[in-house]
This record gives structure tokens, C-alpha cells and sequence, in this order.
């Protein structure tokens, strides 16, 4: 996988992360981003129909809240087509496997699981596009961003929000693209996690990520290196659970937001912003969630805010949340919910 592209380096991107002004926007048909946004998901994703059954491996190193180096491990994949792919989590405090085949999903029977990050890494490079129906639902709005001496085409799915004109750049999922072109280089989660994608390679036809940082709230929080991806031969057998699995339920559960507020672990306090207390702005920031097996925080949906600062501050809070995990029939299960924050003037 031969290298391409120029390196962007985190310490200039670090700016992107913490919602500052965003640089210009260019006026573009939402049809025309939405269909470039597609074409970008096609050019960088190697778990779509057609393509030849593939192994995968990548090393990855994480880090604590100082930026140093804690845990290093691995991630592979096994991918025969988008219903046969077999996942292995393999870290010094644990060995997680996921198996899906046609009669669902299926995990190692463990108390301990992946930390919601490693799926995101994974999924930077094998699906780090959103679905068809996220980017046709929102209304794509393009912004030109330097990252240090790199210029991108930062793309990000806004949805009308009341009271917020023009949101800031990264309050919604962010892709940036290199100008003009459909090749992924920065994109954004839960408001300011951050995937830096510095070298790349092809595949099967496809651009992948060879060398990922992320980031979060300004620190390295985790890097990654592909150190093999080929083309291989899989046995049917490669997707048959063994006795050490247990069936869980594939997909997030619907769960009330009342129920789940009942289960939090830790909670930490969101600031509120000066700006919205000197504009004596005040109100409730709703957020759509998904709530992960280890009941950590996986995603992260603004439905609605009275202000920008104050979904900023709600988002920025509501990722470090932990839950005690939610159980159906004993196993625990990923749930969809609703979280509401709470800011009232005087506080």
C-alpha cells in the first residue's frame, strides 16, 4: 500500500477540536455535497458487497488522560460479506471477540469489553463514512479548513437546528476531504474526538488508512498502524461460534431516557459556557445516544439546543459519561436513548 498525501499534524488540527470559528464557508448545492459525500463513501470502504474476502490486522497503543502510552494491542478483522465478519480485540487487560453471521451477532462471554474507541478505530478503516440515510437526511454545508499547511474541503451533516443560524464547525459529524477530491483525511465524533487519517493506501481499488491518530479535547488519546490487509480465502467455518460465545442482541435496544438516567456511573457536570450566562441564555440540550455494551457512550446525536455554546458544553460533558451496563436476559446490550441536559441561569 504505497503512501500518498500530505501529513497533518494533531497539534495543528487541535484548534478543530475545540469548536473554534470556522474558516470559510463556500456556498454549494446540498445535492451536489451529499452525492460527493456518497462517492468519498464508496472510494474508502472495503466492507461493501462485491468485494473479494479480505484479513485484516492493526497494531494500536492508547492513551490515559496525561497523553501517556497505556495499553498497545491489536485489532483484526476477518470479512467474507457485510453479513460474515469475525472481530478480535486483543489488549494485555482483555481478548474480545465479535462474530456475526446469518444468525446474528454473537460475543466472547465476558464482563469485560472493547472500549467503544477501538470500534471507532476499526471502523476508520474498514466503513469511516456515514450510512446513505445520515447523509441524505442532513443538509451537507462545506467549509475550506488548513490544518497547519494542509487546505481540506471540511464537509459537515448539518440539520436544522432552532435558534442557530450557522453552527460551528464540528457540532455535527465533520469529514474533510483533500480539495477537490474524494479522498478522507479528518473526521468527527461525539463533538471533539477526532481521526486523523496521515498515510493511506489502496486496496481492492479502495483508499484505506494506513497510519490513524485520535484525538480528544486537545490530547492524543490513541494511534494505530495497518500492518496487514489481504485478500484470503474463508472458511464458513470462520464464522461458527464457538462454546465460549453467547448470542446477543444485534443493534441498539430503544430504552426510556428515564430508565437509563437511573443507571449512571459517572456523571460529570457540564460547564456552563460565560457567553450563554452573559446572554442569559438558558434551556435544555437534547441529544440522541447510543449507549455501548460497557455502558460507555458510542454516539452522540444534537437533536436540539437553545444555543451552540451550550450543545457544545452538553456534548463535551455527556462522552464521559458511564452507565451501569443495561441487560436483556443477563447479557448486556447496546441502548438507544435520549439524554437531556439541564441548564438554567443562575447555576
Amino acid at each position: 500500500m504505497p503512501r500518498c498525501g500530505k501529513a497533518i499534524s494533531l497539534a495543528g488540527a487541535m484548534m478543530f477540536c475545540a469548536f473554534t470559528p470556522a474558516g470559510k464557508a463556500v456556498a454549494q448545492d446540498a445535492a451536489a455535497l451529499a452525492a460527493r459525500l456518497h462517492a468519498t463513501a464508496a472510494a474508502n470502504s472495503i466492507d461493501t458487497p462485491g468485494l473479494l474476502p479480505w484479513h485484516l490486522k492493526m497494531d494500536v497503543q492508547l492513551f490515559d488522560a496525561k497523553g501517556k502510552p497505556i495499553e498497545q494491542g491489536s485489532v483484526e478483522e476477518w470479512w467474507a460479506s457485510p453479513e460474515l465478519r469475525r472481530v478480535t480485540y486483543t489488549m494485555p487487560s482483555y481478548t474480545v471477540t465479535q462474530l456475526h453471521n446469518k444468525d446474528g451477532l454473537f460475543v466472547t462471554k465476558s464482563q469485560v469489553y472493547e472500549p467503544a474507541i477501538l470500534d471507532d478505530l476499526l471502523e476508520q478503516v474498514v466503513h469511516p463514512m456515514p450510512h446513505e440515510s445520515e447523509i441524505d437526511d442532513s443538509k451537507p454545508d462545506l467549509r475550506k479548513e488548513k490544518f497547519g499547511n494542509v487546505a481540506l474541503d471540511c464537509v459537515m451533516l448539518d440539520q436544522p437546528l432552532k435558534n442557530v443560524a450557522y453552527p460551528p464547525l464540528g457540532l455535527f459529524p465533520t469529514f474533510c476531504l483533500d480539495p477537490g477530491k474524494d479522498s478522507l483525511r479528518i473526521s468527527t465524533e461525539l463533538g471533539s474526538l477526532m481521526f486523523v487519517r496521515n498515510r493511506m493506501g489502496t486496496f481492492q481499488g479502495r483508499s484505506v488508512a494506513v497510519d490513524l491518530a485520535g484525538e480528544s479535547d486537545g490530547r492524543k488519546v490513541m494511534s494505530a498502524h495497518v500492518t496487514a490487509l489481504a485478500s484470503m480465502q474463508i472458511a464458513d467455518a470462520d464464522f461458527t461460534p464457538g462454546a465460549d460465545m453467547e448470542s446477543v442482541t444485534a443493534g441498539a435496544v430503544r430504552v426510556g431516557s428515564g430508565t437509563m438516567a437511573g443507571k449512571i456511573l459517572t456523571q460529570v457536570q457540564p460547564v456552563y459556557p460565560q457567553i450563554a450566562k452573559d446572554n442569559r441564555v438558558s434551556g435544555v440540550v437534547v441529544m440522541h445516544a447510543i449507549i455501548g455494551r460497557d455502558g460507555r457512550i458510542e454516539m452522540l446525536h444534537l437533536v436540539s439546543t437553545p444555543d451552540p455554546n451550550l450543545a457544545i458544553a452538553a456534548i463535551a460533558a455527556v462522552r464521559k459519561w458511564t452507565y451501569k451496563p443495561y441487560t436483556l436476559n443477563g447479557v448486556p446490550t447496546e441502548v438507544e436513548t435520549t439524554i437531556n441536559v439541564n441548564f438554567t441561569f443562575g447555576r
